[in-house]
């Protein structure tokens, strides 16, 4: 356990300095976060204290700020923010990562947004994207997904005066993007080595931070955003499937088990993917296995990036009128772009054999 107790803005300056990776708040591992070691004075109460001193602890050690893991708040120091970025980022840059499809559109048009106005204050950014209307929503998911996978972080915290210029209310977050944010520190270390090393690395520190805890508990931890568990340890994840580029109805008519492109690095072996074929099906055709993962691949494609695939065996085929992306919206499911977590209403009304219609009026 970690031996340290937080009084002053300068303990924690120094916390985040000494551990290089430490959580905001109470975690699945003990003693592995600044709530645990904040003096009860300086945890939320009337007097300045950590929440307060956030934006001058990003400002005074140049840390990554946000919601990194199981989307809640880690200080992530200059040091180890380019492998936890190479990590989560797969090793993509985010267009890279939306030209292999991996990203949705709606993310896009807020990261090139933000990329632009970089630092910006949320509600400058909401309001210039517009998200303050009620047909353009998502805002703060869309934010949380970016920050996960490290595309944009918390770059300070800034205070409203009253006309006495003192400080009121709870600080507005500033946002920017790593290159923007840390500059040549970042960029010239953040794809230095295979993302698959970045994590190892990252996985022995953090075990030689929290001695005696479970290997496997550390992993979870680690790995805690990549979407709902069901009770059997199965992920569900929709993966699409271009058929311009490659002809699965074919595949999957020859044999019950095929290599896929592995578009997330968080699916492994027992979880179950949903395959959705665009146009001109537009449609959830197959429930799939997935039997192995992190397949290295060596070739070449034409129309993909392919860094490593999956091996996936037919379940069950459903007909192609049953599952469309217009009965999909009704879960919320509007475009089917890179893999992604399968809504669990979506999963458990499939399995039903049954799927409910949009909502009146919903477009």
């Amino acid at each position: 356990m970690l031996d340290f107790t937080i009084r002053t803005k300068q303990d924690l300056i120094d916390a985040v300095e000494r551990f290089g990776i430490l959580p905001l708040f109470r975690n699945p591992l003990p003693g592995f976060s600044v709530e645990e070691h904040a003096d009860p004075s300086v945890w939320f109460s009337e007097d300045p204290g950590v929440w307060e001193w956030k934006g001058p602890v990003i400002r005074e050690t140049g840390c990554a700020y946000g919601k990194f893991l199981g989307n809640k708040a880690v200080f992530i120091s200059r040091d180890w923010f380019p492998d936890f970025a190479n990590w989560r980022r797969d090793g993509y840059d985010f267009d890279a990562r939306f030209d292999d499809e991996l990203a949705p559109y709606r993310d896009k048009v807020l990261y090139d947004l933000l990329d632009r106005m970089a630092p910006v204050l949320s509600r400058d950014l909401k309001k210039e994207g517009g998200y303050n209307k009620k047909e353009n929503t998502g805002f703060d998911t869309i934010v949380t997904r970016l920050q996960t996978q490290c595309y944009i972080l918390t770059s300070d915290f800034v205070y409203m005066k009253d006309k006495h210029g003192q400080p009121y209310g709870w600080g507005v977050a500033e946002y920017s993007t790593p290159e923007r944010f840390m500059g040549t520190a970042f960029t010239d270390r953040v794809y230095q080595c295979e993302p698959e090393e970045s994590y190892r690395k990252i996985l022995s520190y953090i075990m030689s931070l929290v001695p005696g805890q479970d290997q496997k508990t550390v992993e979870k931890f680690l790995r805690s955003t990549a979407g709902p568990v069901r009770e059997s340890g199965r992920r569900l994840w929709l993966v699409p499937s271009n058929p311009k580029y490659f002809d699965i109805i074919r595949a999957f008519r020859e044999r019950d088990e095929i290599e896929w492109k592995q578009g997330n690095d968080n699916i492994r072996p027992g979880d179950i993917a949903y395959m959705y074929l665009g146009l001109p099906y537009s449609a959830i055709l197959y429930r799939c296995e997935v039997t192995e993962t992190d397949i290295p691949y060596f070739g070449k494609s034409e129309h993909v990036n392919l860094k490593k695939l999956m091996k996936i065996r037919k379940l069950q085929e459903y007909p192609r009128d049953f599952a469309t992306l217009h009965k999909m919206k009704a879960y919320n499911v509007t475009t089917v772009r890179s893999a992604r977590f399968m809504p669990e209403d979506l999963a458990a009304d499939l399995d039903l054999g049954k799927l409910r219609a949009e909502e009146p009026g919903k477009k």
